[in-house]
């Protein structure tokens, strides 16, 4: 029997075209080439979507006076959903996106956060595009053994509300307030400086497009169900942790074409906030990959740019103006 469903049944795909949004600079001084000024890409973290970046987007490209880019991976805001979502699949799919939309030949400069920071960094690798520079904001480029408190108990509580052990009914009055509740209720949301319980609530609050379709009621939930769904299909990704924690073998099967170089010196910034888990005092270890790779600490969390926003921006600004 089947069941009329708001999740569709997920496809395998090598590469996916992802959504954008673009920002232009409010001036430009309309000298030279366009095609070769540097651009900006902006590659958010997991839950997140292109959105994280709205504030940002406007004055990064008017203090660079670059045109602004901010994505959406694949699985995550107005990009399709597919199979693999490892990290090599979601770096293919970056390059893809600077290849269609920008040109193999204009330079850019990637700007990733958490997961996307990762992302940044391998796309840095890849020798048919021309990146310029990188930051990845606190993470590193290897394998992280720990999650940190703040997204071990925000997924614990995703998962719990979509497989009904916490049941908020869809539509129903204040239904919003209390899933926030439920969110800030949690200690490591209570303890960090930027609640981030917005953040990680808001994928109960999208809709996709397009994504109704018929499935097995053994998989999903049944259409007289009337509780709140995540707009992630996460049920479909059982190991997705363990999967943020990890970092491709670029020497062995998994970048067997060569597409990722790692004898090209790149120019590679990382922000490290000192309160998180994630990039290890031994800096040596950011330098396998990146041997020219720079190091800013900030007195932060792993969010830093919500704890500490005006530093951080500035930080952008001034290494990629250099």
């Amino acid at each position: 029997m089947k069941r009329f469903l708001s999740t569709k049944k997920i496809a395998t795909k090598d590469v996916v075209d992802l959504a954008f949004r673009h920002v232009k600079p409010t001036l430009t001084t309309g000298k030279g080439d366009p095609n070769s000024q540097p651009v900006l890409i902006n590659i958010h973290g997991i839950f997140g979507s292109s959105a994280m970046f709205r504030s940002l987007s406007g004055p990064l490209a008017d203090q660079l006076n670059m045109d602004v880019y901010s994505i959406d991976l694949r699985n995550h805001g107005d990009s399709p959903q597919a199979f693999p979502y490892d990290f090599m699949t979601y770096a293919k799919d970056v390059i893809n996106f600077i290849k269609t939309n920008i040109g193999p030949q204009r330079p850019v400069n990637l700007l990733g956060f958490s997961i996307g920071g990762k992302i940044g960094l391998l796309t840095t690798l890849c020798h048919q595009i021309n990146i310029e520079k990188c930051i990845s904001i606190d993470l590193p480029p290897y394998e992280t053994p720990h999650l940190d408190s703040v997204v071990l108990e925000n997924y614990a509580l995703i998962m719990k509300i979509i497989n009904r052990e916490i049941r908020i009914e869809r539509g129903s009055p204040g239904w919003k307030k209390v899933l926030l509740e439920h969110f800030k209720a949690l200690p490591a949301n209570k303890v960090n400086n930027g609640d981030p319980s917005l953040y990680f609530a808001s994928g109960f609050f999208k809709v996709r497009k397009n994504d109704i379709t018929y499935e097995d009621e053994k998989i999903h939930h049944p259409a007289e169900d009337r509780y709140i769904d995540y707009y992630l299909p996460l049920k479909q990704f059982p190991d997705l942790l363990d999967t943020l924690r990890g970092w491709p073998d670029l020497h062995g099967i998994e970048n067997s074409q060569g597409l990722l170089q790692t004898s090209t010196p790149r120019s590679v910034l990382f922000m490290r906030g000192l309160n998180s888990c994630f990039i290890k005092e031994d800096y040596s270890l950011l330098r396998q990959f990146f041997p020219n790779a720079a190091v800013r600490e900030f007195n932060t969390g792993h969010n830093m740019t919500v704890e500490e926003p005006e530093k951080t921006f500035q930080c952008i600004v001034d290494y990629l103006k250099a």
